[in-house]
């Protein structure tokens, strides 16, 4: 086997190994387009149920203040002041755990798109160091000719 039949051979199994790395990364950010996409379509319902809550927690501060006010109010309304004070802990509930969980998405995203930052920064360090051993090597062999 010739010197450019062995340079053609490890550049052959180079490319193959970037295309395998390459691969691994599209599909990293296949998965945080996927997740970005859900996010997007749950948008308006977060925002309906976000809504929600803050009319259900003034409803329960209206409740508050007229029971105060009005003892007889409370006694004939009971059931839909608990009904909505339910409403409130429940709603609030699931804002929360919407909140920690996109929380825990962002993280993990955060680290997924640094982790694609370091790769592609030291892919370009590796292609420019292979770049110039080639050159180093392809002087080197032309000064042999000579």
């Amino acid at each position: 086997m010739t010197e450019i039949e062995k340079i053609n051979e490890e550049i052959r199994n180079y490319k193959l190994f970037k295309i395998q790395r390459m691969d691994a990364r599209e599909q990293q950010f296949s998965e945080l387009r996927n997740d970005l996409i859900k996010i997007r379509k749950n948008e308006i319902i977060n925002y309906l149920v976000a809504f929600l809550n803050i009319l259900a927690v003034l409803f329960l501060i209206y409740n508050a203040i007229r029971s105060l006010v009005d003892k007889a109010y409370f006694q004939n309304s009971y059931e839909l002041i608990y009904g909505n004070f339910i409403t409130v802990i429940v709603l609030s509930l699931f804002l929360t755990y919407k909140f920690v969980s996109y929380n825990l998405k962002l993280k993990k995203h955060i680290k997924s798109v640094d982790g694609a930052v370091s790769y592609f920064a030291g892919e370009s360090n590796i292609l420019k160091s292979v770049y110039e051993n080639y050159v180093e090597n392809y002087l080197e062999a032309s000064k042999r000719k000579r």
